[in-house]
């Protein structure tokens, strides 16, 4: 037996632990619903990525499968570098090939965590890009989860927002999904797999600084818990508001479909919108238009809910002309309205 198979069957091993034969389990059954083979993992470095990759492997060595595991170096704390290289050297050690992408920050955009995001997803995209890959494998959780739903919240977003983080799939651009098949689980069965397995993984310091809105949401939601938080019931309001937001969807959908049309075969990134698209209620009129601009930019995430709410009740007046939005275009032209990308000549 070779040194690769002997450290492939000691890799597999742990999943003789019942546990974690049954995330692995579902984690299988996940990706062959979705008919998803190859495919990239997005490794932070954190427990959550770390379980993530271990589970991920397993799939490669026993179905022979090509994975790609990387790891962006933001570059913003002073041993991001230092980490990077550590974690993989690490990962080498389990027969793990991890790539890491730096990001060359341009010196006009703030850093913040947000901007970081972004860029994480724009380098990851360019990768998957390169290696024909469409499926991009991320390690959230159902700790991340109830953390988002309260950051929406505090946010003011509508039930799309406050449920958006419960799909197990994101459109991130026409050629690439985002698949998040951990949202089930929680952050401590993710932990101890990574502890068991690779005994090592990047503590953020960020996790247990207050200058961030998630990690105080984090520690709001642990006193909450001491308080008699039911996570059963919050699961069944969520429940409820994700069937809302189905509901909601199914309407918007029937909007654009009814109500849009290409300006031409050979132009697809221009479309004619009739009057009646405005003179739906407000959220499908908000909904549909935000699909709109997503698909026309080829971006996977909306604008601003508050913009598109002003910009929509000035389409819908009678003066209206013309007025830009994520990127777009909106003209009238007597009954019937035109949007199209800021680039289209």
């Amino acid at each position: 037996m070779t040194a690769k198979n002997k450290a492939n069957n000691k890799f597999l091993s742990n999943l003789n632990n019942k546990a974690y034969k049954k995330v692995y389990s579902n984690f299988f059954t996940f990706l062959k619903k979705r008919e998803i083979n190859s495919f990239v993992v997005s490794l932070s470095g954190g427990p959550d990525s770390l379980a993530l990759a271990y589970f991920s492997k397993c799939y490669q060595i026993l179905n022979n499968k090509k994975v790609y595991y990387v790891h962006i170096d933001h570059k913003i704390r002073k041993n991001s570098s230092k980490e990077a290289k550590d974690l993989k050297y690490m990962v080498k050690k389990f027969q793990i090939n991890c790539e890491i992408l730096c990001w060359k920050k341009n010196k006009k955009i703030k850093t913040t965590q947000e901007s970081a995001r972004i860029a994480r997803y724009s380098l990851l995209e360019k990768f998957c890009k390169k290696k024909k890959i469409n499926a991009l494998l991320l390690g959230h959780h159902q700790d991340d989860l109830y953390e988002n739903f309260f950051i929406r919240m505090l946010r003011g977003s509508g039930i799309r927002g406050l449920t958006s983080f419960s799909s197990e799939e994101t459109v991130i651009n026409k050629s690439l999904k985002g698949y998040r098949p951990f949202l089930n689980i929680k952050k401590a069965t993710l932990l101890k797999v990574t502890n068991k397995v690779f005994g090592y993984y990047i503590d953020d310091p960020s996790n247990s600084s207050n200058e961030y809105l998630r990690i105080r949401i984090r520690n709001l939601l642990s006193n909450l818990q001491k308080e008699g938080f039911d996570k059963k019931k919050f699961n069944l309001t969520y429940c409820n508001l994700n069937s809302a937001n189905e509901t909601l969807k199914y309407y918007s959908d029937q909007n654009i479909f009814n109500n849009t049309n290409y300006f031409s075969k050979k132009v697809k990134d221009k479309l004619i919108l009739n009057f009646k698209f405005f003179n739906q209620p407000n959220e499908i009129v908000l909904r549909s238009l935000s699909d709109l601009i997503s698909k026309i930019n080829k971006k996977y995430y909306y604008p601003r809910g508050k913009t598109l709410i002003n910009k929509i009740y000035e389409i819908r007046d009678n003066s209206f002309k013309k007025t830009t939005i994520g990127g777009c275009i909106v003209e009238r032209f007597n009954n019937t309205t035109l949007i199209y990308s800021e680039n289209i000549k």
